[in-house]
């Protein structure tokens, strides 16, 4: 999947235009968000872990799964729960050891100053200062999580950054990102027009905008 400049010139918005030009189906949320300013946005492939309340579980349990991922990029799902939190610097920290780049949680997460620190990529729904520690229990993994009422299912690609998340099917990623660049451009050149007219009308702008 070739992400390398896609934010250099893209944003999520793009990527959700591109899949509505390519009829491309798709996972949509502006719910889950950076959780620090000047997260870095993130491109990539999800596994997916299910968390819920519960007796709890030890951090060795999701730590086992960055090592057996191939994936980019974690979706800790906590069903939307956001008086609960599933992540922070220790399991942050632990996943970067095994090559995962980022977190996108289903829900709260904690230590947003320690994750900038960190400079890890890190979206959710909110915070919450609890410990997981005695509160959570390891559900699944690998499963779908339901995302804003629709299913995502672990090995699909997404893009997020400070305009939300979208998720999409692997195999479409390549297409859509490329568009998307595309799509990016276009508009650019049309913000230029606009600028570049002397004396703004409705008329003039009619002529430009689509």
């Amino acid at each position: 999947m070739d992400v390398d400049d896609l934010f250099d010139v893209a944003t999520v918005c793009d990527i959700s235009d591109s899949c509505d030009q390519l009829g491309v189906p798709c996972v949509r949320t502006g719910k889950i968000r950076p959780v620090y300013a000047g997260c870095a946005p993130f491109a990539g492939t999800i596994t997916t872990v299910s968390l819920r309340p519960g007796r709890g579980t030890r951090l060795t349990s999701l730590i086992r799964i960055f090592e057996d991922t191939e994936d980019d990029a974690v979706l800790v799902d906590l069903g939307e729960r956001t008086d609960v939190q599933c992540w922070g610097t220790l399991l942050a920290t632990a996943a970067l050891r095994f090559g995962v780049r980022a977190a996108l949680v289903n829900g709260a997460t904690r230590d947003a100053d320690q994750l900038a620190a960190l400079g890890f990529p890190t979206f959710a729904r909110g915070t919450h200062p609890a410990s997981m520690r005695g509160r959570l229990s390891l559900t699944g993994m690998g499963g779908d999580v339901v995302v804003e009422g629709r299913p995502v299912i672990s090995g699909c690609a997404v893009a997020a950054d400070p305009n939300g998340v979208v998720f999409l099917p692997r195999e479409h990623a390549d297409k859509v990102f490329d568009l998307a660049r595309q799509i990016a451009a276009a508009e650019q050149r049309l913000l230029d027009r606009i600028r570049s007219v002397s004396r703004p009308t409705t008329e003039a702008l009619d002529t430009i905008l689509p």
